[in-house]
Order: structure tokens, then sequence, then C-alpha cells
């Protein structure tokens, strides 16, 4: 089998492997430009031929430098093919932080909701084995643990995306594209050594010659991995035991909180902090653990958009007011509110509907003290607006046939962080 033939049939095991192309299936592919993407596009094009499944590619233009070349290569190949291709601009780098990690989450982002306005459940991403072992590489610099050291995850649980790459090697990958006469385009910041990627990819060469290859990378994701699986399952059984919900809060026992007494206690409470925020990374251990013996000694704390409050020798866990004041939602139909709330009109209903957090709006909720809720819990659960005016606030007992109901429950997700 020529090494065409051979990438085909990989690729094809660990798409098969993913989803069922039964049904009518669209999928999502993200291209720069790049031979990653661009293989990426070629395989998955080869691959759907025949197959009840379409394409629609999508780019994103970061405008931190001109990609126009690499924006009209992918265009021109998707026109040739027949494929609709969509360009996605940010603008949003306000100069502060990490700039690769704010350009991936805006990209990360921007991608999720265009295949949300395209009704695409599966988007695939380029990523290779070489991104793998630079990304454990940069992680064990960074004095990472296991999940960190688990890499990156060719299907995370909820995310909407695939990397089906993740075991290609990129020199073959554009041997691939050689073959097939599909062009790419090389990216300039692949040669600049501000950022921490490239000096993983610099030094890969060298450790190399001290037997420390990819290879023995990708090894040690796959057996963290497996290890990060045994320590989600301990974590999803000790949850089910000291961790309850209530009205979108979350209430921690006593043992929940003993964070020295194993892996357990923490991974909950971290998975908890990303499950009620929607955040993608944890909070630092330090921070976290700083934050628990302030609430052992009585105190309130707030952390990564979550409110940690004493609740007799117990923890509850509230999502942070500030942290949704802005968030706001329009429609007709049912709603996703926080990532986390289904929000239901009557059947009666039918004009254009505001949803966001309750906030001081409670003041006209006169009943709310009935519902046995805190006034601070009730102020972030989701109320219905038409422009100023309250329309309703269920959780609140002000419902006027209106409902909302978590629809992410925090045990059923637990295992996915």
């Amino acid at each position: 089998m020529s090494g065409t033939a051979a990438l085909q049939a990989r690729f094809a095991a660990t798409i098969q492997d993913h989803l069922d192309p039964d049904p009518p299936l669209t999928l999502g592919v993200a291209v720069s430009g790049g031979g990653d993407s661009m293989a990426l596009l070629e395989l998955v094009r080869h691959w759907a031929q025949g197959r009840n499944v379409s394409l629609r590619a999508v780019t994103v233009d970061h405008k931190l430098r001109d990609v126009t070349g690499e924006v009209a290569l992918v265009a021109r190949y998707c026109a040739t093919h027949g494929l609709p291709h969509d360009v996605l601009s940010w603008a949003g780098w306000d100069q502060q932080g990490n700039l690769q990690d704010s350009a991936r989450t805006a990209r990360r982002d921007l991608i999720a909701q265009w295949a949300a306005d395209h009704s695409i459940a599966l988007t695939l991403y380029g990523h290779t084995a070489d991104d793998q072992a630079e990304t454990l590489l940069m992680r064990l610099s960074r004095g990472s643990g296991v999940d960190g050291l688990a890499g990156i995850a060719a299907r995370p649980a909820g995310a909407g995306l695939l990397r089906p790459l993740l075991a290609e090697r990129r020199q073959d990958l554009r041997a691939y594209l050689r073959e097939a006469d599909v062009p790419w385009a090389e990216d300039p910041s692949n040669d600049d050594l501000q950022f921490d990627r490239i000096k993983a990819r610099r030094m890969m060469v060298h450790l190399s010659e001290l037997g420390l290859t990819t290879d023995r990378l990708l090894a040690t994701a796959a057996h963290m991995q497996r290890a990060r699986t045994g320590l989600q399952t301990a974590a999803s059984d000790f949850a089910r035991q000291h961790v309850r919900g209530e009205a979108g809060d979350l209430i921690f026992a006593p043992d929940a909180l003993h964070l020295s007494s194993g892996d357990a206690p923490a991974r909950v409470l971290t998975a908890a902090m990303m499950w009620m925020t929607g955040q993608t990374y944890r909070p630092r251990y330090d921070a976290l653990t700083r934050a628990v013996t302030a609430v052992q000694n009585g105190e309130q704390r707030t952390l990564s958009g979550v409110v940690l409050r004493p609740d007799g020798d117990t923890l509850r866990m509230i999502r942070e007011l500030a942290a949704i004041r802005a968030a706001r939602t329009q429609g007709r139909d049912k709603l996703l509110w926080d990532h986390r709330w289904q929000i239901t009109p009557p059947d009666d209903h039918n004009k254009i509907f505001t949803v966001q957090a309750l906030g001081d709006a409670i003041r006209h909720v006169h009943d709310w003290r009935e519902c046995g809720l805190s006034r601070q819990t009730l102020m972030t659960t989701p109320a219905i607006f038409d422009g100023d005016t309250l329309i309703a606030a269920p959780v609140a007992g002000y419902s006027q046939g209106w409902t909302a109901r978590i629809v992410a429950d925090f045990h059923s997700s637990l295992v996915s962080h």
C-alpha cells in the first residue's frame, strides 16, 4: 500500500471511530492554509466522496498579520472542489496577556459560534502528532500534572470538535500534499522564537538525540490519558457522594474540602468551577487552596467566576453575578443561557424575548423568599425580559408559564473534565 493510500486508510478509520456517516451530516473543517490543515481538508474531502456527508470550511483571520495569501489559497481550493468557505475575523486582542493563548481562545469561540450558526455538530481541526509532542514538552516545562501531560484530546467531551490527525506526522502530511499536488502556505510565525511552541519545536531536534523523541512523548501522553481516566472515574464516584446541586448552585460536604487528602477533592472542585462557568482552564491549585481555607474559616471568596460561600459546615458554590451581568441572549423559542440553563417560553408566546441574570430585578419579585433560596443565588438565575420589563423569573417563583432548567448536569459532565 502506498503512503498516500495508507494515510487515507488511517484517516478513514479514525473518522469512522468517532461518527456514524449514515445519516445526513455536515462537517466543519478549520483551515488556515498551512500544511496540516490543507492536508486535513484534502483527506476529509476524499473520504466524504460517495458518502452522505457535506463539508464546510472556515478560516479565521486574527488580524495580527496579513493573511490574504493564505485565505485566497483556501478559497481557491474550496471553489475548485465546490465547497463553501467562510472567513471569520478577530480583532479583539487588547495587547494584554499571552498572544497565542488569546488568539487560540478567540479562534475556538468564533468557530464554535460559526458551527452553531450553520448547524454543524462537529468541526475538524488539523493538530498533528508533532503538535501533541510540543504541547507535552511545554506543559512539562510548566510543571503540569497528569491532566496536562495527557496532552491534547482527540475529541474533547462537549466541545464539538475532532482532531483526526493526532497520530500523523507533519512530514507525512506534506508528502501527501505534494503527491496530490495541493499547495499550502508556511506561517512566518513558525520561525518566531518569541513563542514557546516554536522554542519547543526547535528543542525537539536536540532532545531526540537523548532518546526523547516525538514517539516517546506520544507514548507518555497515552499513559497519562489512561491514568487521567482512572482519576476522573474516582472523582466522579467521590462527587456523587459529597456534592449535590440546587438551583444551579453546588453544595459540597465537608469531606470534599480536604484538598490534601487525595486527588479527588481538588479535581471535583475545579471541575465544578469549569462546569459552572464554561471555562476550559482550571484555576491554579494554590489559589484554590487559599479560597477553600478561607471558606473553612467562615469567609466568602470569589475565584474564576464563582462565589465560594460557607454554608454551615458545607461550601456552596454560586455563579458570580458580576461575571454574567452582561450575558444576554434573545429569541422566540427555547434558548440556552450561560451554557447551562435552558429557557422555555409558554406555548402561546411568540414574541422576541431576552434572557439575562435576574440581578437587581429581584426587587420586582415580591415572593422570592418563599423559594427557600438565598437572594445571592436567585440573582444569578435566568430571568426573562421584554426590554427593561421583567416578564418572568422561573427559579425565583415568578414563572408566568416559563420554565428554566439546568440541561448540563454536573455529575454527568464531570468525567469530561
